[in-house]
């Protein structure tokens, strides 16, 4: 009997042993934990940047203020009881005083035109302009670049999407007057149009409801174009001009043209102006090119960026809110950071890697082979920023799964993004990236690499978090939960009952999925960045519902990070 106990007890032994190599590996070198004070420290040489964000969705204020931890700048945002509140607009009023106040004080100031004007996108997407809304808005921005002509103002504007205003009823109204724009926006771009099919769709909505979405262009293009007049003048730095939501034909896409034509005629250049196509994630994107600015005018070389997609396909798809394919969106990106694009066989600095899942185009045979690639491209120490796209928004598409599974070390990306709409994604993980990249070629030291490490993989491990965990799982099984139980509108749910169990939902569903991740050889793998051996031991994400919605959620990550010397 004590032979067979002492025959059991050495194969716990052995078995815990066994449990302990592959769960937890030892290195020979010594590991040290990364505080999370390190992400907070700033550059002390320098003033703050202050943004006034499109609107105080996460992507508008905390990508771009995670986005400074990563190059070491403090992005000073306003006081959040000036900010807007899902639909209740911005007091657009105190945000300008508290600009007047602050921009004295900034190396450079992010100025979102829709939350200085209107008070957030979704009241700017609502919003009458009149002229006198205009004038004041310009004489507003003279009297601020004439009190601080050395603070630059980088100022940026989103064009209306081609989807109706809400304040159009009726929403069979509402589609038969998309349905007739995008007819006028073939007809504008000179194509064959059904005139039958016009006529029939004009009996469908009320002449003041295309009368109202009409004007929506007109006044936007009067603001647009005084914010390219203020641009020639000098009080903007730099303007940007994104387009939201787009299609392929629509009205907004004729206005579009128009602009571009006066920007041509004031010959004014692309890198004081671009014309875009996205909106959440320009901030971020503006952000970025200061930081390329800035590694240019200390000597650094430009940026180079491979593009590259996992199937040579992907790059002419168009996927849904887009009016133009991922390369086209793609290479506007690179343009609009002040990168250049590497073209084939030349070196780069980092590859941007798109892949572009869906599952009607046959494209789940390709994870495999690009997860081969992203894991080669790592093993040699290649940046690399993976856009990780899905057409119907499902896991099954995206290959994060596929690099999971087959145990490619994940958090060795230089960054990661698949939320919402291609030009979302690229613009996030391409920013993230070349942050990155800049704040290492201007790190003096080891201290300073290993602090931009840290708020790079804490960048990492939320947009991993939030857009596949999250936007490709948690959200359908919290919605399916709460509509189970009767609750029909998971946009407008109650802050008193429905959200606090909504959170509850969403607290349990992605620790647990989180968790499961952390468990697996992708996350715990060793991985070398610039030189420093690193790895990750816990993502330690929280997340819950700014607003009463499950669309968005707020989310703050910072990880666990060891260090070997």
């Amino acid at each position: 009997m004590r032979k067979d106990f002492g025959i059991v007890a050495v194969f716990l032994m052995l078995s815990l042993l066994l449990f302990h190599i592959v769960f937890h590996p030892t290195d020979a070198d010594e590991w040290r934990t990364l505080s999370t004070a390190t992400e907070m420290e700033h550059d002390a040489r320098k003033h703050p940047i202050l943004l006034v964000p499109l609107d105080s969705r996460p992507p508008c204020r905390e990508f771009v203020v995670n986005g400074g931890k990563i190059i070491g700048r403090e992005i000073i945002t306003p006081p959040t009881e000036y900010m807007d509140y899902y639909s209740k607009p911005g007091d657009t009023k105190a945000l300008r005083h508290w600009l007047a106040e602050q921009a004295g004080g900034a190396d450079a100031v992010i100025l979102s035109i829709d939350q200085l004007l209107s008070g957030g996108l979704l009241a700017a997407r609502e919003a009458h302009i009149s002229h006198a809304d205009i004038n004041e808005l310009a004489a507003y921005l003279r009297t601020l670049h004439a009190a601080h002509p050395s603070t630059p103002l980088h100022a940026f504007y989103i064009l209306p999407r081609a989807i109706p205003q809400d304040g159009i009823e009726g929403w069979r109204e509402r589609r038969a007057l998309l349905a007739y724009a995008r007819l006028l926006g073939r007809a504008g771009e000179g194509l064959p149009v059904d005139e039958d099919e016009m006529e029939r769709l004009r009996g469908e909505f009320p002449p003041d409801d295309l009368e109202k979405y009409l004007a929506h262009f007109d006044e936007s293009t009067a603001l647009a174009s005084m914010l390219i007049e203020l641009t020639e003048e000098g009080v903007l730095t730099r303007l940007i001009l994104g387009q939201d939501d787009g299609e392929e034909y629509s009205v907004g896409n004729l206005k579009k043209k128009e602009l571009a034509a006066l920007l041509a005629q004031k010959n004014i250049a692309q890198e004081r102006a671009m014309i875009v196509h996205g909106a959440d994630e320009i901030a971020l994107s503006m952000l970025t090119r200061l930081s390329v600015d800035e590694l240019r005018t200390h000597g650094g070389a430009v940026p180079r960026i491979a593009l590259r997609y996992a199937r040579a396909d992907m790059a002419d798809m168009i996927f849904p809110f887009m009016a133009v394919s991922n390369d086209v969106t793609a290479r506007e990106k690179i343009a609009m950071l002040g990168t250049a694009l590497a073209e084939n066989g030349t070196s780069s600095d980092l590859t941007l890697l798109i892949s572009a899942g869906d599952s009607g185009a046959d494209t789940l045979g390709t994870r495999a082979p690009a997860a081969a690639a992203v894991k080669d491209m790592l093993a040699a120490r290649t940046p690399v920023a993976l856009v990780d796209l899905s057409r119907h928004f499902h896991a099954e598409e995206t290959l994060l799964p596929i690099l999971v599974g087959k145990n490619v070390p994940v958090n060795a990306l230089a960054a990661y993004a698949g939320w919402n709409t291609a030009s979302n994604a690229i613009g996030t993980a391409l920013a993230q990236a070349v942050l990155y990249h800049c704040a290492m070629q201007r790190a003096e030291n080891t201290e300073e690499r290993a602090r931009a490490a840290y708020a790079n993989l804490a960048f990492l491990t939320g947009r991993i978090a939030e857009d596949e965990f999250y936007l490709k799982e948690t959200i359908d099984r919290v919605n399916d939960a709460l509509r189970n139980a009767g609750y029909r509108n998971t946009a407008d749910l109650d802050l008193t009952r429905s959200w606090r169990w909504a959170n509850d939902l969403l607290a349990n569903d992605l620790n647990r999925r989180i968790r499961s991740y952390e468990s697996t050889a992708a996350f715990r793998a060793p991985f070398v960045q610039n030189n420093i051996r690193l790895r990750a031991v816990r993502s330690n994400i929280t997340a819950y519902y700014p607003w009463p919605r499950t669309f968005e959620i707020r989310m703050e990550s910072h990880p666990n990070l060891e260090i070997s010397p």
